[in-house]
């Protein structure tokens, strides 16, 4: 008798954004060092460590894991690494602590050797992916192992649908792409663009004006400035990239479909209505290009976070907010989100545990009723890293629980986005619009009055770091730094941090700070004070030694330098094998 035919299995991307800003040397607590030690301790070496057990089982595709070069560069700073060390021993210590504040009940009392024996084990771990030579040594060997795939990204995370210079967009490009080589072994295929943000050709909206209007949803419609410039697709596919990263609503919309509040998890479409939303079950290419775009699908993606609601907000999860006094972990559960912290139930690690598997059993079920009626389709889930074990204590066990389901369900397997485009090239054509996953997917998280004199210190220093260098004035260490600062100051985090509410202090004080350090450089290149200029330039790389190697960023703001072409940012040697 004739093998009954199977349906191929739906396909799961889960695409994780690794990324923070620069934070070495700029400042603690609670913004700094601190938050860096935060993510890394209990997001990025737990996830990692799970890559590595599910390596071990034999799965391989698991996910697509992007790091950003801010990320990598800072991970393997020796100082840093050490001081994660120390961080670690101190929340064991903390841990202690709290095995004797009696005074706040013995139930809260009584975790305290549970974080013990948690934050031992991380430190332990640490000090062994420390003896294999560090994270980016482990997350190299994963990719090239077959178990991930790694993303690349631009220098410096710069929200680059506002860039205004197509070859600072180059410079960027190259720097971070240059760097991801050095420690990965091998430039990316695939990029998670900023922000997940996109523009198409044509010109620019200008951040440093007022805009026209601005709709309930708080996106503003900005004056376009400029030349026509080329789509980022443009620059990508220059670059050697071949995938992307969008939201939702780029593809729907490109699709002719309808605009909505983007805050709401969708319902899943019945694959038999033509609905616009199928467009994001597979890659689409960009325009005339051949670089293809991948979008999240929220219909899935909200269940586990969203701006409203997602798994983290069970009652028995460990809530985030609520952390008691010094010398305590948090230790309280969710409870009742109208409560006030200290009315809030203690946290029960083991009952905890059992929502965990719940709400792993449920996406998988959501999984399967998605991908089942679309047979070898794809759904693409992507959060940032810090999500799991930062934001959602319980975050890396469920990850667990929800990939070790998938590899047991015949009907559904695990993707990364390089391998999907390899086996499954798309030939779906759309012009997309421009975009991003922020509030209202479009710029309403990075343009608001509070933000616009962010957007013109970054224009203002550009231009001043131009003028400055123009005819190959500094010497090369001068020329450096003031290439460092320049990428700095246009890191997207700082605008988003100032609009969503998110320690806004913090970020106009970097703005103001990476301002003043390229003023004081340029104000003595200008004057030719040769000495002035180079002892500030070595004490600024005291703080800022990042991007390790800004020369195509500084060939961008001074062309005459003969190291990148203004149009492109590329040079001879760092021109991908194909790209042209």
């Amino acid at each position: 008798m004739p093998t009954p035919s199977r349906k191929r299995p739906g396909e799961v991307a889960l695409v994780l954004h690794t990324h923070l800003p620069y934070l070495r040397n700029h400042g603690v607590w609670p913004v700094g060092e601190e938050w860096l030690f935060q993510a890394w301790g209990t997001s990025w070496l737990p996830v990692t460590r799970l890559l590595e057990r599910l390596a071990e089982d034999g799965q391989c595709d698991i996910l697509t894991l992007g790091v950003t070069p801010m990320v990598a560069h800072q991970v393997a700073d020796t100082r840093l690494a050490a001081d994660l060390g120390t961080w670690l021993g101190g929340q064991m210590w903390r841990s202690e602590e709290q095995r004797w504040h009696d005074w706040m009940g013995a139930e809260v009392a009584a975790l305290g050797p549970f974080y013990w024996r948690r934050f031992a084990d991380l430190l332990a771990y640490h000090e062994d992916v420390q003896s294999r030579g560090g994270l980016t040594t482990v997350w190299a060997d994963l990719a090239h192992r077959g178990v991930i795939e790694i993303l690349g990204g631009p220098a410096t995370h710069p929200y680059l649908p506002l860039q205004r210079d197509p070859a600072l967009i180059d410079a960027q490009l190259a720097t971070g792409l240059d760097h991801h080589a050095q420690w990965a072994g091998r430039r990316p295929d695939g990029l998670w663009a900023p922000e997940m943000g996109y523009r198409p050709r044509g010109r620019v909206a200008d951040a440093t004006a007022i805009p026209t209007s601005t709709d309930a949803q708080g996106t503003p419609t900005l004056p376009r400035i400029g030349p026509e410039l080329p789509g980022l697709e443009e620059h990508y596919a220059d670059h050697g990239i071949g995938h992307v990263l969008v939201d939702a609503a780029t593809l729907v919309r490109a699709a002719g479909g309808r605009d909505r509040d983007w805050t709401v998890r969708p319902a899943v479409p019945d694959p038999a209505d033509g609905s616009a939303d199928e467009v994001v079950h597979d890659g689409v290419l960009i325009g005339d290009s051949d670089v293809v775009a991948y979008a999240r699908d929220l219909s899935v993606a909200y269940h586990v976070w969203s701006p409203t609601a997602g798994y983290p907000g069970n009652a028995w999860y460990r809530d985030y907010f609520a952390h008691g006094t010094f010398g305590v972990h948090p230790s309280w559960r969710v409870t009742d989100h109208d409560l006030p912290s200290e009315r809030k139930a203690t946290y029960e690690p083991a009952a905890a545990d059992e929502q965990v598997l719940i709400d792993a059993d449920h996406l998988q079920g959501v999984l399967r009723d998605v991908l089942d009626p679309r047979p070898g389709g794809l759904v693409v889930a992507a959060y940032d890293t810090e999500l799991f074990g930062h934001w959602w204590f319980e975050g890396v066990d469920w990850l667990e629980a929800l990939l070790r389901r998938i590899d047991a369900d015949p009907h559904l397997t695990t993707t990364t986005l390089a391998s999907r485009r390899r086996r499954h090239p798309p030939s779906c054509r759309l012009d997309l619009p421009e975009s991003s996953w922020g509030w209202a997917k479009g710029h309403a998280s990075w343009v608001t009055d509070d933000t616009r004199p962010m957007w013109q210190a970054l224009v203002d220093g550009e231009r001043r770091a131009a003028a400055a260098l123009a005819g190959g004035r500094g010497s090369p260490a001068t020329r450096t730094q003031i290439g460092r600062e320049v990428a700095l100051l246009a890191a997207s985090d700082w605008p988003f941090m100032a609009t969503r509410g998110n320690s806004p202090g913090y970020a106009k004080e970097r703005i103001s700070s990476h301002v003043q350090r390229l003023n004081r450089l340029c104000e003595a290149v200008e004057r030719g004070d040769a000495a002035t200029a180079d002892d500030l330039a070595a004490g600024f790389a005291g703080l800022d030694d990042a991007p390790d190697d800004p020369a195509a960023i500084v060939a961008a703001l001074d062309p005459t330098d003969g190291t990148a072409g203004r149009t492109t940012g590329l040079t001879a040697t760092n021109v991908p094998p194909g790209s042209r």
